[in-house]
């Protein structure tokens, strides 16, 4: 995160985009086909500038899923009357200039990097000088749980934002909707710890690593002089009583502190991120159905 040097005014732009699933066969897989480009920009005060709306034409997968249909109600002549996703990028992009680009979440410009890919064979974004994450933002001004998501329903309850009229799934709607989240909870200097430097290759490595949990102890990664435990209840170092085993992306064995006799089971995750190895551990009680039964007495 980073604060910008050198810049006038700050205009926020807030990106929401729909896609459907779709195989192609160039690729021999499928892809997230971007659909709708839908955008507002603020200023500095929060006031609405400008809309931004388009409609794409598939050209990799011609009909749309029946889940998507569903969702955005996007009907065939409006598909049919939309622009190619080139035009709409380069529209885009000048409907950007120099502004902050928001998503609610990072899925929207993983869309937009892989469509970019699909089409350039680079998923750079070139025009890109600033992002920030605006559910991350919302989540972190509003004290949200920890380790869970914010839907950007959720946040406009908790925000008492009426949503009455808006029509989800369709990309201005949703970007609208952010906006108004993003007017409740705008601090124009806690804001700027949000940036993060778009124009640079180390932005894109890391928005498009896949976050991994390692499920096999025999991964180079992997230190097994890390897999020991201290008891939770006097500190000593435990004994592991069985093998490990991969449960709920963590491994889990049982373990016994010879000193106190205390028993709990050792829980430990690997999870690769960008930034490296992960390890987590927690020692947890025991499960009731594994503690042996007591003798009945005579």
């Amino acid at each position: 995160m980073m604060t910008p040097k050198g810049h006038g005014p700050m205009q926020y732009v807030i990106l929401d985009l729909e896609w459907n699933g779709t195989f192609s066969r160039r690729l021999d897989g499928f892809i997230n086909e971007i659909i709708e480009f839908g955008a507002v920009k603020l200023d500095e005060k929060m006031n609405l500038l400008a809309t931004y709306s388009e409609v794409v034409r598939p050209q990799i997968g011609k009909r749309l899923s029946g889940k998507v249909k569903r969702l955005t109600h996007i009907s065939s002549e409006e598909l049919e009357a939309g622009i190619p996703f080139t035009q709409a990028l380069s529209r885009f992009k000048t409907f950007l200039g120099n502004g902050v680009l928001m998503t609610w979440g990072t899925s929207d410009i993983l869309a937009l990097m892989e469509n970019q890919r699909y089409y350039t064979g680079s998923d750079r974004i070139p025009f890109l000088t600033y992002y920030v994450d605006l559910q991350y933002y919302c989540e972190r001004q509003l004290s949200y749980e920890s380790g869970k998501q914010m839907g950007l329903s959720t946040a406009a309850q908790l925000l008492s934002i009426d949503e009455e009229g808006v029509e989800h799934h369709r990309a201005l709607d949703d970007s609208l909707l952010s906006s108004a989240c993003l007017r409740r909870l705008f601090d124009p200097v806690t804001i700027k710890t949000y940036y993060q430097k778009a124009d640079c290759d180390e932005f894109f490595d890391r928005i498009g690593f896949k976050t991994t949990i390692l499920c096999d102890l025999n991964n180079p990664l992997i230190d097994r002089s890390t897999m020991h435990f201290d008891c939770d209840q006097c500190g000593r170092r435990a004994h592991r009583k069985g093998d490990w085993e991969f449960k709920n992306k963590s491994y889990r064995a049982r373990f016994l502190c010879e000193h106190c006799g205390h028993e709990f089971v050792g829980r430990i995750q690997f999870k690769l991120k960008y930034e490296g190895l992960m390890v987590k551990k927690r020692a947890l009680p025991v499960p009731p159905q594994e503690k042996p039964e007591e003798a009945e007495e005579e």
